[in-house]
């Protein structure tokens, strides 16, 4: 898997998990810094925040500070 594909992964992950526990699956809020999800993915904490705004550019999820919405849920599970 490339690292956008992790990623993607990741968000998903959460969604759906957030989803089953009755929350929103398309807003949630990140309980892990950066750098921690970079740990846990294999990958520096600069590849997670370049990622991020990867897929902010191409409208994928919108994120303030830890707030992540998933703007695209197909898009990003094409990746």
């Amino acid at each position: 898997m490339t690292a956008e594909q992790r990623v993607a992964a990741f968000l998903l992950n959460l969604s759906a998990r957030f989803k089953a526990r009755g929350y929103s699956a398309a807003e949630f809020v990140l309980r892990m810094t950066r750098d921690e999800i970079g740990e846990y993915l294999g990958m520096k904490l600069e590849t997670v925040s370049r990622m991020l705004s990867k897929f902010q550019h191409k409208g994928l999820v919108a994120t303030q500070g830890k707030q992540i919405r998933i703007v695209d849920l197909e898009g990003l599970r094409q990746i």
